[in-house]
Order: C-alpha cells, then structure tokens, then sequence
C-alpha cells in the first residue's frame, strides 16, 4: 500500500512539473529568451571572434530612464544593434508605421513598431561611445516562424541565420581596430547588473513611459527625443515640438 501510495505521489509530481514546464514554454518571457538564444549561438558559431564581439542582454541608462537592448555585436566594420522577436504568423507593417500587425490564425495583434524600438537602443549605444550616425548599424531580426506579408526594409532580416549573413554582409572598415577594446570597456561598464530588480526598474520605467504616450506627451514621433511645448507664431496655436528642434521638426498636437 505504501508502495502504491508513493507511485501516486511520484505521478502527481510528474503532472504538476509538465504542467509548469508547458506554462513556462508559452511563456513571453521564454520565447524572448529563446529567440536570443538562437541569435547568440549564431552569432558565435558564423562569425570569427577575432573580428566580431558580441555583447548580450544589456540594460544601459538611458535619457530619463533605462533601456534594454538584446545585442550588440562590436566590429571594425561598425558597431550592430540588434533587436530580437521570436514570433509566428504573418506580420505586417511599414517602416514609418507606429504599430504592425501580427495574424495567427485570422486572430490579429498589434506591437510597436521594431524599426522605432530599436532606434532608442541605437541613440543610446551611438550615444555612449561616442559614434557617428554611419558607424552603427540597427538591425531586426525575426527569428521564430512569422513570415512578413508587407514590403520590408533591409534592416529587417528573417530567421536567426540571416543575422550572421547581414552582419558579415558590411565589410567597409568604418572604427580602428584598435579602439574595439576601449568601445567593450565602455559598454560593459556602463550596463547594469542584470538582475531581477533591474528587470523590475526597467519594466516600471516602460509603464511609465506607456501611460505618457497615452496623454501624448511622450517623446518625438521622428527620433524619440524629448517634447517640448512651443507656439505656432502664426496662428498662436499651442503644440509639443522636438527638443531637437531645428535638426528634427517633429511635433506633436496639444491635447490641453
């Protein structure tokens, strides 16, 4: 009987542990890290060490807050900033959309545009070392089993083996060698410790920024940066305009 009893017991464990595991697999959280996976050994496996260097996972400060950035692989033919989705379906959308679309199976959703999500992570690396605008590259990459149903732009690749093909497509030398080391250092003593707090400051600081969106006072449509309130000269019209002003002329109505 108490033989029986911890076979029941054993087969019960078994159930709860599948059930868990399952739970974790359908998981965001697990598809991100899945996806990043397959980036990483792709990137380690293709691309020679002694020219590519590859940064993962990193939560950098940011203009008012933090940002995470999935890789960043460093190179004397620049420097690539890459965003990783690990998505199925079709996926719709344009460069100068703000939302795309995703459809599984006639079910539709929408995501932030990846082109514009990752243009912030480019600002900041761009930013912290130091770079000029055509020393760094942003690069997309959807690397689960969603094919795209609109034109795409070339920064915008498909599956995990065409990030390696993209990146060793640049072969203009545009950094020294030389300060590759320098631009590592920076990187890895600028990023936060990962953690589980980290994560937490960094998810809150994204929520914040949501709720700012929705009152449209959140950044610049065109290049992210800061609003600022300004007034039409001709018309006394009252509107948020880039920070950046006159180098971006991006505006934003006034609600109040």
């Amino acid at each position: 009987m108490l033989g029986d009893h911890t076979t029941e017991i054993a087969v019960l464990i078994g159930f709860i542990a599948i059930a868990i595991a399952g739970l974790v697999i359908r998981s965001r959280w697990f598809k991100g890290w899945f996806g990043e996976f397959k980036v990483n050994s792709v990137i380690k496996r293709n691309l020679d060490k002694s020219d590519y260097r590859l940064l993962s996972d990193l939560t950098l400060p940011s203009r008012g807050g933090t940002t995470q950035i999935d890789h960043v692989v460093l190179s004397r033919f620049g420097v690539f900033v890459i965003e990783t989705k690990n998505m199925l379906g079709l996926i719709f959308g344009t460069a100068n959309q703000s939302k795309w679309t995703q459809v599984v199976f006639r079910r539709k959703s929408s995501f932030q545009n990846p082109i514009r999500q990752n243009f912030k992570h480019v600002r900041t690396v761009q930013e912290l070392l130091g770079l000029k605008s055509h020393q760094i590259h942003s690069l997309v990459a959807f690397v689960g089993s969603a094919t795209p149903k609109t034109l795409m732009p070339s920064d915008v690749v498909w599956g995990a083996d065409s990030v390696a093909e993209a990146i060793g497509s640049k072969q203009i030398e545009l950094i020294d060698p030389e300060v590759l080391d320098e631009l590592e250092t920076r990187l890895s003593e600028a990023r936060l410790e990962p953690s589980i707090f980290t994560n937490r400051a960094h998810v809150k600081h994204v929520k914040t920024r949501a709720a700012e969106r929705k009152k449209g006072l959140s950044s610049c449509p065109r290049c992210g940066s800061g609003l600022v309130k300004r007034t039409n000269e001709k018309s006394g019209e009252r509107f948020w305009g880039c920070s950046k002003f006159p180098r971006c002329r991006g505006t934003r109505r006034a609600t109040a």
